[in-house]
């Protein structure tokens, strides 16, 4: 199988015409996720808190957040190793397992 391509030689003004076409839409996404950021994300109900103590509940929550348990494990438990296994008579379907006692 053979490909074919044109060539084509691309001046500096289509460059720029086409790093201009790029950046456009690359800024309108970037304002669409500003107007959720925007949203409180705490609201104040009652009081009149100040500066200060409103920084040390962000930063409490925000270590709350950080601090969350990790992910659990999907895969299955391995008991290849498991102490009740390792005392057993004999193997599960082992030759062994099943002696003619005749």
């Amino acid at each position: 199988m053979t490909a074919v391509a044109e060539e084509k030689t691309i001046i500096d003004t289509e460059v720029t015409e086409v790093a201009a076409a790029e950046e456009a839409p690359a800024a309108a996404p970037a304002a669409e996720t500003a107007a959720p950021e925007a949203a409180a994300a705490i609201r104040i109900v009652k009081g009149r808190p100040s500066d200060v103590e409103i920084a040390a509940l962000v930063a409490v929550l925000a270590a709350a957040s950080g601090s969350a348990a990790p992910a659990a494990d999907d895969r299955p438990r391995e008991t290849w190793g498991d102490p009740t296994r390792m005392h057993r008579r004999t193997a599960p379907f082992s030759p062994y397992s099943y002696p003619n006692l005749g």
